[in-house]
């Protein structure tokens, strides 16, 4: 029984995915399954670390023009193990159709034709939408009601932090203020004290520092 040809394509959103093979494992097990289930062949796997967003998504996917170019060669199709992998943005899926090579998405089937991937594609942008419209939302109401929003714990964390660095500074403090903020940021920064933000003192942060701990030059 002869095999039908496929070109395999996968994509990781983020060069820290690739590295680590975060979900590349998983889209190669979905499609050499969906292959070996309907009698088809890898001939060809190409794996892109990209995020595909923006006009010119197609331009900074070398690996996808090049599975193209693959499929274009051998007469067949190009398989994806979901449809966010080629894209949820219909524009972009319409460009793909614009090249005339089949796309195959596994979690639809091998029957699902280009007009029904547009159909797909516009659901997922939709629904993408509407997800983001209804965080967004759901934030500016929390916000209203005067809830606290992000890690409580990361910031219990830092102001404590903060509180731990202030207790040290304010003796060395006490005994500079008569200095200019900038007499004291060179002597801090000489000191190899960091400033809050962990770099070399200036005048700004010295005000700062000091209006928090209450010490006013005079």
């Amino acid at each position: 029984m002869m095999l039908q040809p496929i070109v395999a394509y996968y994509r990781v959103s983020r060069e820290k995915q690739g590295r680590s093979g975060l979900g590349l494992d998983g889209q190669r097990r979905i499609i050499s399954t969906f292959a070996s289930n309907e009698a088809m062949e890898i001939a060809g796997e190409f794996t892109e670390v990209e995020t595909g967003k923006g006009a010119d998504a197609l331009d900074r996917r070398p690996q996808l023009a090049a599975a193209l170019r693959k499929a274009k060669q051998l007469k067949c199709p190009v398989v994806v193990a979901k449809l966010d992998r080629l894209s949820r943005d219909v524009a972009f899926i319409a460009g793909l159709m614009a090249k005339r090579v089949p796309f195959i998405v596994t979690e639809l089937g091998k029957d699902v034709d280009s007009f029904m991937l547009h159909i797909y594609a516009a659901v997922a942008e939709k629904e993408r939408s509407v997800i983001a419209e209804r965080t967004r939302l759901a934030l500016a109401e929390a916000k209203h009601r005067g809830k606290r929003l992000g890690n409580q714990r990361q910031a219990d964390a830092n102001k404590a932090a903060a509180a731990a660095r202030d207790a040290r500074l304010e003796p060395i403090l006490n005994t500079l203020w008569d200095l200019p903020y900038r007499e004291i940021a060179q002597e801090l920064t000489d000191r190899g004290i960091p400033s809050p933000r962990g770099g070399p003192w200036n005048a700004m942060t010295v005000m700062r520092a000091m209006r928090r701990l209450g010490i006013t030059p005079t």
